[in-house]
């Protein structure tokens, strides 16, 4: 039988209510350690021998989970809670220049924001509070009471952890930047102009598209603006209460825009007739929205140094979790992820990534990865909900370190990869159909000289039926006989059957001329 120990030991000695821990350590017959179950991403279990096994003392456990867990700041919170100050301050003086024992009053001063009165002075060499690597870190700040270099990527406020999988070092080598430049460079400079206002466009029609929402074309066109502006404010400015309050008021149905952040419990779920609420996210308590906005603020500050699609990530996930408005969270969470790749110069100036496309497409992909979070909220937030669905966590003080404290490692994964996936499919699928579209334009205006107006309403009816002009469409164009149809249709076929790689633009600098523009 195998003895738990670090936190697992923590979490059972204290019956914590704790999200699922990432690495559970365990005394066993052997050393291993295995994948319990492959649909719990990131999730280890290790089993040591008995001689690694501690004292029967939380501290003890403390130290342990330090060396061999990951670090996870909601269980310790919720342990120091529980512990006395002068207990703890009596096991760092055993030896108060011990790596472990410093990193223990140091995140026990952190997270409880008591301080510990210690018998002895705090010696020994500054060392880092996260491995830099097994972590994503901060620039280091020196704390020379505990002689730590605190390189968390945020405050006690708001503090998310981010593992460096070997999948996650593999695609933050990659030179994402270096791509879209080689890219915009490719391809004819008026092509490239026209396809990034239509891309805009599709952002913004993606994106409330996700949320299964159809805006007004001023709606519309107000956030299409708010993403041509993304990466240019000061970022104190497009994290205040004032600057998001009003991006929300653009982009949702003017009755649901807010004066501010939410004071109230809110939460995400469905409401089928006849039946009991389906709860998918418990938000956090109203009470907490305005620290944890703050505390994401400094986290964007700390993480300045970060890579670009990590902060981004970081952040806009950060922002959704905490879900300050009743509307228009997820909006403005994929906005921001375009304000931070912009602000910190991965996509080049000018130029958009439809994200949001490549979401909507990979629609299960981002569901998992907003769920990756809100199951682990679910499993440990208790809460009652009445008959007008009024819900009110009954267990805050408990579970506030589950906000406060996130994992977003799945989170910066599936922002890597949605960036590649934007990168190599969607930008360049988005340019081919717009050079297509042109080839087609002009190949169809070679058989039957159709004014603008019949001749994007033709294409449009091909591409809706894979080249072919349907019995039902064919009304529309009496005049054009079944001959000049028929060539219409081969034209068609033609422009779309072309080259689909960059090397089908040639040298971006020889422009060819086109008539008329896609969409």
């Amino acid at each position: 039988m195998s003895t738990p120990v670090g936190y697992t030991w923590l979490a059972q000695h204290f019956e914590l209510e704790t999200a699922a821990l990432s690495h559970r350590s365990y005394i066993g017959t052997r050393s291993r350690a295995e994948l319990p179950n492959e649909r719990i991403a990131y999730s280890v279990v290790e089993y040591f021998l008995q001689t690694y096994y501690p004292d029967d003392h939380p501290l003890a456990h403390i130290e342990f989970a330090l060396k061999y867990d990951d670090l996870n700041l909601d269980l310790l919170q919720q342990v120091f809670h529980k512990l006395s100050a002068g207990d703890v301050a009596s096991h760092i003086d055993k030896q108060p220049s011990g790596k472990y024992s410093r990193q223990i009053g140091y995140l026990y001063e952190f997270l409880t924001g008591r301080e510990l009165m210690l018998a002895r002075p705090i010696g020994g060499n500054y060392v880092d509070l996260l491995n830099p690597t097994k972590y994503l870190t901060a620039p280091a700040t020196k704390n020379a009471r505990w002689r730590i270099n605190d390189n968390l990527l945020g405050t006690n406020a708001f503090c998310p952890m981010v593992r460096l999988t070997e999948d996650l070092r593999q695609a933050m080598d990659q030179d994402y930047s270096g791509r879209l430049e080689a890219f915009k460079n490719k391809v004819p400079p008026e092509l490239f102009r026209r396809a990034i206002d239509y891309l805009y466009f599709k952002e913004s029609k993606s994106s409330y598209d996700i949320e299964r929402e159809t805006p007004t074309p001023e709606r519309g066109e107000r956030f299409v603006e708010a993403l041509k502006n993304a990466g240019r404010s000061p970022l104190d400015e497009v994290l205040s209460e004032a600057s998001l309050t009003l991006l929300q008021n653009i982009i949702v149905e003017p009755r649901y825009a807010q004066e501010g952040y939410r004071t109230w419990q809110n939460h995400v779920g469905e409401s089928p007739p006849g039946r009991r609420p389906i709860i998918h996210y418990i938000c956090p308590p109203g009470e907490d929205v305005a620290s944890l906005m703050k505390g994401l603020i400094d986290c964007a500050h700390k993480a300045t140094y970060v890579h670009p699609i990590a902060r981004a990530a970081v952040i806009s996930f950060g922002f959704v979790f905490i879900h300050p408005f009743e509307d228009g969270n997820g909006r403005i969470h994929r906005y921001l992820i375009h304000d931070f790749l912009s602000r910190d110069g991965l996509v080049p100036d000018g130029m958009i990534l439809p994200v949001s496309a490549y979401m909507l497409h990979n629609g299960r992909e981002y569901d998992r990865t907003l769920e990756a979070y809100s199951k682990s909220i679910k499993q440990v937030v208790r809460y009652t909900i009445n008959d007008d669905e009024v819900l009110a966590v009954t267990n805050r003080d408990a579970v506030i370190g589950s906000y406060r404290y996130p994992d977003l490692t799945p989170q910066v994964g599936y922002l890597f990869n949605a960036v590649e996936k934007t990168i190599s499919i969607e930008l360049i699928g988005e340019l081919l159909f717009i050079r297509n579209y042109d080839e087609a334009r002009k190949a169809i205006r070679a058989v039957v000289d159709l004014p603008d107006r019949k001749l994007d309403q033709i294409i449009k009816f091909l591409h809706q039926d894979n080249g072919r002009l349907s019995k039902a469409k064919r009304g529309y164009f009496v005049e054009i006989t079944d001959d000049e149809i028929r060539r219409i249709e081969e034209q068609y076929q033609e422009a779309f059957r072309a080259n689909e790689s960059l090397d089908a633009f040639g040298n971006g600098h020889q422009q060819n001329s086109t008539d008329g523009s896609a969409q």
